[in-house]
């Protein structure tokens, strides 16, 4: 038996697979405690996961939204860099604290962080003895590669092009603020700069479990070899109560789902009220919109269209034909291990990324903004409905997720650290190290 701490950030997105990897350790007879914010206390109890509540400056915070009128990447920019500060740098000292004392109390076999923990940072470089740390990728790769362009500018790779100098403009001068509030943040915790970019800093740990399957990513010839694909992390709830209207769903020729996921749903302007119009009135359609728990009205209600606030989608995205999304990557991945082609509407944080990787893979369209007006959402849901290379190219990528069972790769790679054999050594940034 061994001991294992989980620290996960106090988003949804990123809470829900770390909790249900601290699940399945447990069933496999092993100690875990969960770190992350106070308001999943509950999720975790009812799990019986041991459970610790970060302070409040270990938050993340929302960064403002784009501005609408300035152009699309400039936008992006602005937004990127908002980001970076609320959910990457402001939380590290704080992230930090939190994980050191939950060391100091215990003794830990392996610490599990999200890739968005950057607390991990400082742990990583301290140069003192710590257990294995293991980053989760709860959101695309985000590693900087000659073979790819810099991480939120949501452009498909070019074959053969070597994106060396773009990634060395974005470090060292796009995001040129946020590269010195991390080396000043390292040096006010006694350590030396950092010897990569904030989005690098996973290449430090000393493995980053990916939760999706190499086919959704990016070609990339110089993928560190830290990086393991475990699959995506299966969140089913399968047996809990459905909607009165269930059983409705099956006289549908097509069944479209819609949902703005648990974080971006505070306007419901953005996806699901256009979705709801877009599609009004066509008796073959049914239309299951998921608010996740948005306090937003949604008003008047068409007569195709089933509105809740959770479905557990090992029972829903096996009806499902056509998926809507703002993009978020559990909700994607999910929908994917079910051969469910995506449509996907989406600007702030890795949405984009995600977008355009569902384009990329051939599963779906990526519509380029997170406000697609009703035509643009009836035009897309009749083109994924209709031209089966979409459906085709989703079966592929469910095929190989099959392949994998994400619970198995982590044992392994658990396994193979041995973390009750010793303790690890601060690792050096290798070739996924920011250029």
């Amino acid at each position: 038996m061994a001991r294992y701490l989980l620290a996960a950030s106090p988003i949804p997105g990123h809470v829900t697979p770390m909790l249900a990897v601290a699940a399945d350790l447990q069933r496999r007879g092993h100690q875990v405690r969960l770190l992350t914010g106070a308001r999943f206390r509950e999720s975790a109890v009812a799990q019986g996961i041991p459970f610790s509540a970060l302070a409040t400056d270990a938050a993340v915070t929302r960064a403002e939204s784009p501005r609408s009128g300035a152009p699309g990447m400039v936008r992006r920019w602005r937004t990127g860099r908002a980001e970076l500060r609320t959910g990457f740098l402001d939380p590290i000292a704080g992230q930090f604290r939190a994980l050191t004392a939950e060391l100091a109390r215990t003794e830990f076999d392996a610490v599990f962080v999200d890739v968005m923990f950057t607390g991990a940072v400082p742990l990583l470089l301290a140069g003192t003895p710590r257990p294995p740390v293991l980053a989760c990728g709860v959101v695309p790769l985000m590693l900087s590669s000659a073979d790819t362009p810099p991480f939120g500018m949501a452009w498909h790779p070019r074959a053969g092009r070597d994106y060396t100098a773009m990634h060395d403009v974005v470090r060292h001068v796009l995001f040129r603020g946020g590269q010195r509030r991390l080396d000043a943040i390292l040096r006010e915790l006694g350590l030396g700069p950092a010897p990569c970019s904030p989005l690098d800093w996973p290449v430090l740990a000393d493995r980053l479990l990916q939760f999706t399957v190499p086919e959704f990513e990016y070609p990339r010839r110089d993928l560190p070899s830290s990086v393991v694909f475990t699959g995506p992390i299966p969140i089913d709830r399968a047996g809990a109560r459905l909607p009165s209207w269930w059983n409705e769903l099956s006289t549908a020729r097509t069944v479209v789902h819609v949902t703005q996921g648990t974080w971006d749903n505070g306007d419901l302007d953005q996806l699901i009220r256009p979705t709801l119009a877009a599609l009004r009135g066509r008796s073959e359609l049914a239309v299951v919109a998921c608010t996740g728990g948005s306090a937003a009205a949604l008003g008047p209600i068409p007569a195709n269209a089933y509105v809740t606030d959770f479905v557990p989608y090992a029972d829903l995205l096996p009806r499902v034909d056509v998926m809507i999304t703002n993009g978020g990557y559990g909700g994607v991945q999910q929908a994917l291990r079910h051969g469910v082609p995506l449509i996907v509407a989406g600007d702030t944080a890795d949405k984009p990324e995600i977008a355009a990787r569902v384009a990329y893979t051939g599963a779906g369209i990526d519509l380029g903004t997170a406000r697609p007006g009703p035509a643009a959402l009836a035009a897309a849901v009749d083109q994924v409905s209709s031209n089966g290379e979409f459906r085709s190219a989703a079966a592929g990528l469910a095929k190989s997720m099959t392949k994998v069972s994400p619970f198995e790769v982590i044992s392994g790679v658990l396994a193979d650290l041995d973390p009750r054999a010793g303790l690890a050594e601060a690792p050096v940034a290798g070739n996924g190290e920011s250029r």
